[in-house]
């Protein structure tokens, strides 16, 4: 159990890690590239407002759709788990992605695959798993 229990708390710093990347690391590296052009002040407003556009609200919206409609409910425990495979899917071909091929990333269709292929895998094991 202690064991468990450390590999756990391990899991749980490195995930949050991995999410403070993708959450923070984006903007930061965006805001970074601004400040290295020579744009004025109205290019260089325009540019942080599009990026809050792109980026920052959509995922304002997301958090708060999810907030106020599966937060009046519990999930299942089928749910839950379902829920927790598809970004473990992503996470997963991420990681292979970047052992494998990283010269991939720059493409944008692969992305689009690697989230196809997550929702796809999700889809059939909700299905499978239905009682």
């Amino acid at each position: 159990m202690p064991a468990a229990l450390a590999a756990t708390m391990l899991l749980a710093v490195a995930v949050n890690f991995y999410e403070l990347l993708c959450t923070a690391g984006l903007p930061m590296v965006y805001t970074r590239l601004l400040t290295l052009q020579a744009l004025g002040p109205p290019q260089h407003y325009l540019n942080l407002a599009l990026c809050n556009g792109v980026y920052v609200i959509p995922l304002a919206v997301i958090v708060g759709a999810f907030a106020f409609t599966l937060g009046a409910r519990k999930l299942s425990e089928r749910e839950g788990r379902l829920l927790k495979l598809m970004p473990g899917l992503m996470t997963l071909q991420l990681g292979g992605l970047l052992v494998l091929a990283p010269e991939l990333l720059n493409r944008l269709g692969v992305a689009f695959a690697l989230i196809g292929v997550a929702v796809g895998a999700t889809w059939m094991a909700a299905r499978l798993t239905r009682a």
